[in-house]
């Protein structure tokens, strides 16, 4: 571990955390330190009074060190190369960011999900997914990269076979409180769904924060445009979908029936069956 990632880490801790670490005692109980020991020989309140504070210290020590651990081992690790057409930025696959993130989205009807967006529509499953910080000039923002295999193309320039890569709006699996990504923060390797990313193009790719500029078609073919609106996947627990967005098919139980659906709006939309 170099200096320059200690420090960092170092960083990211909050003051009150050490505090609370090293001065922990619950409020209104005696902590398992302080709580009466029959000993065989009377020890002196003094020595006592020492060995309990010793404790206590040691305790907050270790607190502060597992805390280290977590911010190095979650934040730091592998790097993406990126292209000249990134500047000041850098990015790098972490494990589970302690992070809280919120959102709101503007209503859209059923017609405008697919209309609002040139959006790409395929079926496929999630072979990969990890999460990634992304630092600009040193602000940090947190998503993830899914790796997905294209099984049948409803709309779009990928085709069946292919695997691409999309970028998700949160990271996922991690130690979080987000609102308006309920669908993606589903996704994980093995799920099977039907997608509805756009896909990047030299508008959409532009990612500009803190002096600092992202193409993100270095990391990623896709990005959703919200982490609600845009998946249906097929998991262990049924099928997890917007449902209030779509209220045609609010009661859908199978991917074969959204699957139904995306064909019937496309024809409906546009005249004609978009995969031809």
């Amino acid at each position: 571990m170099n200096v320059e990632i200690f420090s960092d880490a170092m960083g990211e801790i909050d003051g009150r955390y050490i505090d609370e670490a090293i001065s922990y005692k619950k409020a209104g109980d005696v902590h398992a330190v302080d709580k009466p020991v029959q000993w065989f020989k009377k020890r002196s309140p003094k020595r006592k009074a020492v060995k309990r504070r010793l404790i206590v210290a040691a305790a907050g020590c270790v607190a502060v060190a597992l805390i280290i651990v977590l911010l190095i081992a979650n934040r730091w690790g592998e790097p993406l190369a990126l292209s000249d057409r990134s500047s000041n930025v850098t990015v790098r696959y972490t494990g589970n960011p302690l992070i809280f993130q919120s959102g709101c989205l503007v209503n859209l009807t059923e017609e405008e999900l697919f209309t609002e967006f040139d959006t790409a529509i395929f079926k496929g499953t999630i072979s990969e997914i990890r999460n990634i910080v992304v630092s600009f000039n040193g602000e940090k923002e947190y998503r993830a990269i899914a790796k997905i295999k294209v099984e049948k193309v409803y709309r779009g320039t990928c085709n069946e076979g292919d695997t691409v890569s999309v970028m998700l709006p949160c990271p996922v699996s991690t130690i979080m409180s987000m609102t308006s990504t309920t669908t993606v923060s589903a996704m994980k390797a093995g799920v099977t769904g039907i997608f509805m990313p756009v896909e990047y193009d030299d508008e959409s790719a532009l990612w500009m924060e803190n002096g600092a500029r992202l193409d993100k078609r270095d990391i990623a073919d896709y990005g959703f445009a919200d982490g609600e609106r845009y998946a249906f996947l097929e998991t262990g627990s049924g099928l997890v979908f917007a449902r209030y967005a779509y209220g045609s098919i609010a009661d859908a139980d199978t991917l074969e029936e959204v699957g139904a659906y995306i064909e019937k709006m496309l024809k409906s939309l546009y005249g004609q069956d978009m995969g031809e």
